[in-house]
């Protein structure tokens, strides 16, 4: 388990001990998830994922969502895409937009882990919290958020999120 914290940390530039602490939340290791991808229970003659890569998953085309129409842009442009790299118990997706500012006035339905591979976002809470992360930067955005997504320039992202709570929303 140890190696994939420390492969993590070299891939998005963080130390180990930052990694397992995001990754300590509740979240399955996306990697032990990826195995059971074609179905199988892990450890019964599955083979290793194929490994992902920051610079792939930036170059990688992703499927036009066509306008953000499921909460409300305040600013900039509507258009966003998302490609799905695995469904499983957790969904792993790679999604882009921006520049633009979205209204979260729902409460968010499900706990989501971000890996910023591009751009740059500003989370503001309804209380006037904010928060700002660049590429590079992971952090877990609790259920129950409401408040500002302001993506300041164009904008890409690796989400995990529960699948079920994923494709209820």
């Amino acid at each position: 388990m140890m190696r994939v914290f420390s492969l993590l940390s070299i891939l998005f530039g963080k130390s180990p001990r930052s990694v397992i602490a995001v990754m300590s939340v509740g979240l399955s290791v996306v990697g032990v998830q990826a195995a059971r991808a074609d179905g199988h229970d892990a450890g019964k003659g599955v083979a290793p994922p194929k490994p992902w890569t920051v610079h792939g998953l930036n170059a990688m085309a992703l499927e036009d969502l066509g306008d953000i129409d499921w909460t409300p842009v305040e600013s900039g442009v509507l258009g966003n895409s998302e490609s799905t790299l695995f469904e499983g118990d957790n969904t792993v997706a790679v999604w882009d937009a921006g520049p633009a500012k979205l209204t979260l006035e729902e409460p968010l339905p499900y706990d989501e882990f971000v890996v910023v591979l591009e751009g740059e976002l500003v989370l503001t809470d309804d209380s006037g919290h904010s928060m700002t992360y660049k590429a590079g930067d992971m952090f877990m955005l609790p259920k129950g958020f409401k408040g500002t997504w302001d993506m300041t320039q164009s904008y890409r992202e690796l989400i995990v999120v529960d699948t079920q709570a994923y494709n209820e929303e």
